[in-house]
């Protein structure tokens, strides 16, 4: 152990220290230490900063992502919150409805009891004069009715009638048109024929044409003779018809009218009727709904005054169950919204400015490249 101890200790001597080296060797040393201690500094640098722009950049999506998580959070806490109110209302009807059920009174009772039953009594005449609104509106479109198909059957048969007067006029109507035009054309070769016989009597030859013409003409004037006692006839006949459908026609005219009447006067008494049952209706629904706000004005003075009764204990459990939900979804609301406005503006703000830069510097990349 001496020997070794000894050996090591020479060494010790022996080896060149900083301070012996030469002006050149001790330089190179000191440099490449120097040299050394920079890169690694400037590389520690680089890895903050960009550490620094990475958490950045993923505090904006943690910011969005809690804000959306919150969100849905403070939504549904609303909703159960809203569901509990809602609850709570009906608890409280149920309670009121209970008091009246079971006669409970007490002198805070006293005008909310006479008021409820007021509005219960109002409620009550309106359904009465609903009932007599229907049975009397069924009764007038029942008389309505009766009337209407009466008047639409008399129309119905004048304007039958009509249809068949006009019928029966017009073959009339067109015979005598025709007996007319025949008649016009008989005459005309009348007096044709009659021209010529005087004509024929004048010359010297002429005696056995005139008498074959005045054969003829006795045989127009036999032919006229008969169709002027037609065409009067038919005069005669048509003066008639056109009376008679004249008369069916403003029949029917006065029918249809008295109809048209009718089915107005139905159509009115309906709206008018319909109106009235309305009106009823909104009387009932306001009473109705008077009726349920007293009764839940009841159930809050019962609130207030606990009476002691066995059963309506669990309805008091239930409504400070409820109260108490309500309140424990209002202070976690409260302390949603408070988290909401708890966050790092700074971080924030940098990592969107990060953010648009790179946006803009990949904007700027992609214009030069496609330029």
């Amino acid at each position: 152990m001496e020997g070794v101890a000894a050996t090591m200790m020479v060494s010790a001597a022996t080896l060149p220290t900083m301070m012996s080296l030469a002006a050149g060797p001790q330089a190179k040393v000191s440099t490449a230490r120097v040299a050394r201690k920079d890169a690694s500094g400037a590389g520690r640098s680089v890895w903050a900063v960009l550490s620094w722009i990475a958490e950045s950049i993923g505090y904006i999506y943690r910011y969005l992502r809690e804000k959306v998580d919150a969100g849905e959070r403070r939504r549904r806490l609303v909703g159960e919150r809203d569901g509990s109110q809602q609850l709570l209302v009906g608890a409280t009807k149920e309670l009121g409805a209970a008091i009246l059920r079971e006669g409970i009174s007490a002198p805070d009772f006293t005008g909310l009891l006479e008021a409820i039953g007021r509005a219960e009594a109002r409620r009550e005449a309106a359904l009465a004069d609903i009932a007599a609104a229907e049975r009397l509106q069924s009764q007038e479109d029942a008389r309505l009715g009766a009337q209407e198909t009466a008047l639409e059957a008399e129309w119905r048969a004048c304007d039958g009638a009509r249809a068949e007067a006009d019928e029966t006029l017009r073959p009339v109507t067109s015979e005598s048109r025709e007996i007319a035009n025949r008649l016009a054309k008989v005459r005309e070769k009348l007096a044709a024929i009659e021209r010529d016989a005087d004509d024929a009597a004048t010359t010297l030859d002429g005696a056995r044409r005139t008498a074959q013409l005045r054969h003829e003409a006795s045989a127009l004037s036999t032919e006229l003779t008969a169709l002027q006692a037609q065409a009067g006839r038919l005069e005669s006949e048509l003066v008639v018809l056109r009376e008679r459908s004249a008369s069916q026609r403003a029949a029917a005219a006065d029918a249809r009218s008295k109809l048209d009447g009718a089915i107005s006067a139905r159509r009115n008494a309906a709206g008018a009727m319909g109106a009235a049952i309305a009106g009823h209706s909104r009387e009932r629904s306001e009473a109705e709904r008077q009726a349920g706000e007293l009764t839940e004005q009841l159930g809050k003075a019962a609130i207030q005054l606990r009476p002691e009764l066995g059963s309506l204990r669990p309805l008091f459990q239930r409504i400070d169950r409820l109260k108490e939900a309500i309140a424990e979804r209002s202070t976690a609301i409260a302390a949603v919204d408070q988290s909401l406005a708890l966050y790092d503006q700074k971080r924030l703000l940098a990592g969107m400015g990060i953010v648009a830069g790179l946006v803009v510097a990949v904007a700027a990349v992609v214009w030069v490249i496609l330029r």
